[in-house]
């Protein structure tokens, strides 16, 4: 039981050191208040959007680049950092993408795109309801901190998309700038603690079984498996609550995994392991009157 209080603990952690720091905030109507919007039509807050975004298109079939914001001076201190945001978008035709070029003192450049299959640096294809945008970049190591950022959207063909405010941030090095905004944790951790739990649900079951099968520590094995199916519970319904809040997939799914097969397993093994310790005990009696 403590072992999984434990873990459960150091699970719900995980969702509290992935914030970052926030440096800057970028709203559209701000930036165009100062000159400083290049591109786009802003679009106000309702029908569907909760912030004011900016609408970008590409009407025709020729690849359309569009300079979305750029930032001199950034004031990023810490090693890693990412500009993060909302999108949306509707009928691009071939894949697009968000990239960030960080400039830097000595003359280099290097940028970010989304360009992954999924997730916040998912590319943009088809239509997509708003989902999580982020743009990370490392500059761990002999890299100095970039003294200009600039973003862009490419949109290789025809599409629609819609951009919401932009945040920058900031990370240590042991932090991740990919987890999404308000989950409790990223599907990394999400993957490493349905690893870990479903390895410890095993060799704790597996050693609750052979106590059972060999009629020892009665009292340990029942008490351990009635706490372990009401802790599977509490998992379930935090899972329960998870796809109710709309946490991602990374977070739900193995609470909900996690907490229904504790519950399951050992809630529906508590009547047999008594019956089997009230069987060894009436051999015992039986083979002592014989004895006797």
């Amino acid at each position: 039981m403590r072992t999984y209080a434990g873990f459960i603990v150091a699970f719900f952690a995980c969702g509290t050191i992935f914030a970052g720091e926030q440096l800057r905030e970028f709203r559209w109507s701000d930036l165009r208040a100062a000159g400083q919007l290049r591109n786009g039509e802003i679009i106000a807050p309702g029908q569907g959007n909760r912030d004011e975004c900016l609408l970008m298109e590409n009407k025709g079939s020729a690849p359309v680049t569009v300079q979305i914001l750029e930032i001199d001076q950034p004031g990023i201190t810490l090693p890693v950092y990412a500009l993060r945001g909302r999108i949306r978008y509707e009928a691009v035709e071939v894949i697009g993408y968000v990239e960030m070029w960080s400039y830097f003192p000595d003359g280099g450049a290097y940028f970010s795109r989304t360009l992954g299959e999924s997730g916040p640096m998912g590319s943009l294809l088809g239509t997509s309801d708003w989902r999580e945008l982020s743009l990370p970049f490392s500059a761990a190591g002999t890299l100095p901190r970039p003294s200009r950022l600039v973003i862009n959207l490419v949109l290789p063909g025809k599409g629609r998309v819609w951009l919401g405010p932009l945040t920058l941030f900031q990370y240590q090095e042991n932090e991740n700038p990919l987890a999404l905004s308000g989950a409790w944790w990223a599907d990394r951790q999400g993957g490493l603690i349905g690893g870990i739990g479903g390895s410890v649900l095993g060799l704790m079951g597996a050693w609750i079984g052979f106590l059972v099968q060999t009629g020892r520590a009665r009292s340990f094995v029942l008490g351990s498996m009635i706490s372990l199916a009401a802790l599977g519970v509490a998992v379930l319904a935090g899972g329960i609550a998870a796809l109710a809040l709309k946490q991602p997939y990374g977070v739900y799914y193995p609470l909900l995994l996690g907490g229904g097969l504790s519950a399951i397993i050992f809630g529906s093994l508590i009547p047999v392991a008594r019956r089997r310790y009230a069987e060894i005990e009436l051999r015992r009696m039986t083979a002592a009157d014989v004895r006797s």
